[in-house]
């Protein structure tokens, strides 16, 4: 049998291979390959001509995007807006004036860790392409048509970059292809950018642009922001945290988000092990850890002394250069002194806001007022418009300068900038109380006339004289600085005057004066703010401003000369370092307020009333430290005003403190309670870095030994006996003090209270008190010399005159009673000549 009848499938295929015609030479015909066939050629024509229909449509359709991303200027990748940074005096960084919070670094900066968990998450082949990763664009198309949605991107870095730097996303419309358009544009304008730029330069130019979320822009921000540190010291587990925040910046941020973040971070994490940058060990052992981030401190920009330097700053360079021109703004202020002044505002504050007898709404109601309103809008049970609680708190200002130049070394303009953008320390005028009573003195001291132990009337004064409060009463019962009773007195010196803020003396010094020499000594210290044409100026009650008052305080701190004017900025440079602008040395050179002598006349008695004054409280009671200080306090009549104002030689510091509606703070708020305070903990923090010198007086002023007891210039008795604390005996003390006084001041009144009777010993050779006050009348130009005195034994024998004992001349003694050494004068052996040496007279004997 053969294979045919065996196999039917070969039968078959003989049967249908023998019918077909025979071929020439009898062969079987081959089949006509297909490529020759008549159909195949309509085909490819057919083909051929809708590819170049479709090309051509694609390239009518890419052609115009391809012009749009060749237009794009590459250049300006490199142009970003960089924030203009404000430095303290020290280097410190303040602030910064901003539309994006950006700080540029170098791509060196950046830690290697940081690059490999950024190309991990955004771009694995990002050493590989030329600025499109097809492969990536296929996995991502592949990974979301097998999700059914679109949750994974493809853009490059590069294209990132693009896309960031020219804002294209802003070709997006409500078409659904303006998207892919977008994406192409990308894709042109990416090439471009690797043809320009190497992979570094795009690193660091991508690095400083992208956003992180809370309002940082590029990485060095983000760095500072979240884990408050530099970029080239976060660690991986930060890198990867950071990176993880690129894809939804706002939805992932760790500081409102932290469980998101940690998620976000954790696929950074795996995206770096499979990418083989990290073990598997390390990445369950980071992905186990918490999100950790710094504690967000307060945005500087929300503080008075920061608007007070960018508005400052846009005045000189424009607001648009401040916000994005990366300027160095360099300022007088002293960060740290500055947080101490910030701390003791809130401090004080609050223990002012709770002293007993205070009624009105404090700092922490008035939070709990606006967080209950918050609440109550979010609910929506009162309408979305209804006005939000104002703050009624009271307020308070602080202003420190250096005397050399007026520049500003702390400045707070009340106790929140948000509740309330007034500057008080530079924007109000609030009367200025007693603390202007030193100006009334240096206008009287600068006469020969006028000096501190000058006794001034100080009776009672009604108080139709100066208008303050009203017209009835007595005029001092408020301006005393403490709660005792004001005791008066037929006189008292201009020094304790000042020093204890007598009003009724001052007043009556004031009209001595007069208003005009008063007003022109004031215009000239700096306080350009008028003052009213009525007595009651004299006193304070006309309105000034703080930084007015502290530049006039610190003529006295300067023997009389003072800054031109009180400034903040210094210097500002570009990001060159070329310098914009800078201070005028004319400008820093002092102007004359008052004559050299009536600043240090004054300033003798501000010493005293810190010290011993109505500003004693600062030591006794504020832990003030001994150092060369000197300030008035200033209490505003019912209380509703207060005022400190001191100095050291280097620095001046106010404080102001009152309602903003003015009202009485409470009964007895003096300000040695409520301003003394916060002075006293600003320039404890300032004598570190400022240090106090004694303020000695000018060359040419005479000194004179004054009397404590009496007031007038010292005798050679002037000696008071006290009992020795440790030994209980009597020691005879020397009491009076030196006192500077102008050439030619006519202070020669000798001290009345050591010569006669029982206030003190006759002085031998010149009489009863009455023989003196003959000879003022008969010779008053030798009424007051020192008279001669007798140096031992005058007679011998009985002595019917009482003159065997005479008294000596008053030697001075020590505390402790001892005789002061003085200098005996040696004779030069070398001396050839020899002193002539008379005997004394013989005394004569009496029979």
């Amino acid at each position: 049998m053969s294979d045919q009848e065996v196999n039917p499938i070969a039968r078959s295929l003989m049967k249908s291979t023998s019918s077909r015609p025979p071929g020439k030479g009898g062969n079987v015909r081959r089949r006509v390959p297909i490529y020759k066939r008549g159909w195949f050629g309509a085909l490819v024509v057919v083909t051929l001509i809708i590819g170049v229909t479709a090309f051509g449509m694609i390239m009518a359709i890419l052609a115009p995007l391809q012009e749009q991303a060749e237009e794009l200027d590459i250049t300006d990748l490199q142009k970003i807006e960089v924030a203009s940074r404000i430095m303290d005096r020290k280097g410190e960084e303040l602030g910064k004036i901003y539309v994006q919070n950006r700080t540029p670094i170098k791509v060196d900066d950046v830690p290697m860790h940081f690059i490999q968990a950024l190309t991990s998450a955004e771009d694995s082949r990002f050493f590989q392409h030329s600025g499109v990763d097809v492969m990536g664009i296929l996995r991502a198309i592949w990974l979301n048509y097998k999700a059914g949605e679109e949750n994974q991107g493809a853009s490059t870095i590069t294209q990132q970059l693009a896309r960031g730097a020219f804002d294209l996303k802003k070709m997006e419309t409500t078409d659904k292809n303006s998207r892919y358009q977008r994406k192409i544009v990308e894709w042109f304008a990416a090439e471009r950018i690797e043809k320009k730029y190497s992979k570094s330069e795009i690193l660091e130019m991508y690095l400083n642009r992208i956003y992180f979320g809370a309002g940082f822009y590029g990485i060095q921000a983000a760095s500072k922001g979240y884990f408050g540190k530099e970029v080239r010291d976060i660690t991986l587990l930060e890198s990867a945290t950071l990176c993880g925040l690129i894809k939804s910046p706002n939805n992932l941020q760790p500081l409102r988000h932290p469980e998101r973040s940690k998620k976000s971070r954790n696929h950074v994490l795996d995206r770096m092990y499979e990418e083989g940058y990290i073990s598997k060990d390390e990445r369950d052992t980071y992905s186990a850890q918490p999100v950790v981030t710094s504690p967000r401190t307060t945005d500087n920009r929300l503080s008075y002394v920061y608007e007070e330097i960018r508005q400052q700053a846009i005045a000189i360079i424009g607001e648009e250069a401040a916000q994005i021109g990366g300027f160095n703004i360099y300022t007088s202020i002293d960060g740290q002194l500055q947080r101490t002044a910030e701390a003791s505002v809130k401090k004080r504050m609050e223990e002012v806001e709770s002293t007993p007898g205070y009624k009105h709404q404090t700092f922490s109601y008035y939070r709990a007022l606006l967080e209950e309103y918050k609440k109550r809008i979010n609910a929506k049970t009162i309408p979305e418009d209804t006005p939000k609680p104002q703050p009624e708190y009271l307020q308070t200002a602080v202003l420190a300068i250096d005397n050399r130049d007026g520049g500003v070394l702390a400045m707070v303009g009340g106790r929140d900038f948000v509740d309330s953008m007034f500057n008080r320390a530079v924007q109000s005028r609030r009367p200025a109380g007693t603390a202007f009573l030193p100006f009334v003195y240096a206008t009287a001291f600068q006469s020969p006339d006028y000096f501190p132990p000058q006794r001034l009337k100080d009776g009672p004064l009604d108080n139709r004289y100066v208008m303050i409060g009203g017209l009835q009463g007595i005029l001092g019962e408020w301006g005393t600085e403490q709660d005792a009773r004001l005791v008066y007195g037929t006189s008292i010196s201009a020094r304790e005057a000042l020093s204890q803020s007598r009003t009724a003396a001052t007043a009556r010094l004031g009209l001595e004066l007069g208003l005009p020499a008063v007003k022109e000594l004031v215009a000239k210290a700096g306080i350009k703010s008028p003052l009213r044409d009525y007595p009651s100026s004299f006193l304070g009650a006309s309105e000034v401003k703080l930084d007015e008052m502290c530049l006039a305080y610190s003529a006295f701190a300067n023997k009389g000369m003072r800054p031109k004017k009180i400034s903040i900025i210094h210097r500002i440079t570009d990001h060159a370092g070329k310098v914009i602008f800078q201070v005028k040395q004319d400008e820093e050179v002092l102007t004359e307020a008052m004559d050299e002598v009536a600043a240090y006349q004054t300033h003798s008695c501000l010493v005293d009333a810190l010290r011993q004054g109505t500003g004693k409280k600062a030591y006794d009671e504020y832990g003030l430290k001994d150092f060369p200080a000197a300030g008035k306090t200033g209490t505003h009549y019912e209380f509703k005003d207060l005022w400190f104002v001191g100095y050291t030689s280097a620095v001046t510091c106010g404080v102001w403190c009152g309602f903003d509606q003015q009202k009485q703070i409470y009964e007895g708020a003096f300000s040695n309670k409520v301003t003394l305070p916060m002075w006293a903990d600003v320039m404890n923090a300032s004598i570190k870095d400022y240090k106090p010198e004694e303020i000695q007086p000018p060359h040419d002023m005479q000194m004179v030994e004054v009397c404590r007891r009496s007031g007038l210039r010292a005798l050679d008795t002037c000696y008071d006996k006290i009992p020795d604390p440790a030994t209980g005996k009597i020691r005879a003390v020397r009491n009076t003090y030196r006192e500077a006084l102008r050439q030619r001041s006519n202070f020669d009144v000798f001290c009345d209270l050591h010569r006669s009777g029982d206030r003190g010993e006759d002085i031998p050779g010149l009489g009863s008190a009455s023989i003196q006050e003959q000879l003022v009348t008969q010779a008053p130009e030798v009424a007051n010399v020192s008279p001669v005195r007798m140096k031992g034994l005058t007679v011998l024998g009985a002595d019917p005159y009482n003159t065997l004992q005479p008294v000596l001349r008053a030697e001075p003694v020590l505390e402790d009673g001892s005789t002061v050494q003085r200098a005996i004068p040696v004779e030069d052996p070398q001396e050839k000549t020899t002193p002539i040496k008379l005997a004394p007279p013989p005394p004569m004997k009496l029979d």
